[in-house]
């Protein structure tokens, strides 16, 4: 189960999110317009979007983590020494869980929208994605 489906979970749920960064540089989608997507989304009301280079940004490094995954669990060809996946892997899963847990100190002063979201779907999703993640890595660390 670590060898498979762990990585393939946190890798389909990485690129899935990463796509949607792509697909956010071009419309709001799946809210209905702009500023319901910066309240739920970014947390602001000024209706705003993200700038594309930044959303873009954000898109590649999700992929790119999803690709590591991969690497470090040896699915597909690795590219670099095995301990820089490894410090990679180890990273992303704090990144995660810093995000997922520090998460809830964005609410303050965040629209009611992102506030209720943030605390019901994208700080768990962080952390368990931090989780997952972190369970790649021991398991990459034991090999």
């Amino acid at each position: 189960m670590v060898r498979s489906v762990v990585p393939g979970v946190l890798t389909i749920a990485l690129t899935a999110i990463g796509l949607m960064h792509f697909v956010w540089v071009f419309t709001p989608w799946p809210m209905k317009d702009e500023m319901t997507f910066t309240k739920t989304i970014a947390g602001v009301d000024d209706g705003e979007m993200p700038s594309a280079s930044s959303t873009i940004l954000v898109g590649v490094a999700l992929i790119g983590a999803a690709a590591l995954t991969l690497m470090v669990n040896e699915s597909i060809p690795a590219i670099g020494p095995d301990w820089l996946r490894l410090v990679g892997m180890y990273g992303l899963t704090v990144i995660l869980l810093a995000r997922g847990l520090g998460g809830y100190l964005m609410n303050a002063g965040a629209a009611a929208e992102f506030q209720r979201m943030n605390s019901f779907l994208y700080s768990p999703l962080c952390v368990t994605l931090a989780v997952l993640g972190g369970i790649v890595a021991v398991a990459a660390t034991r090999r």
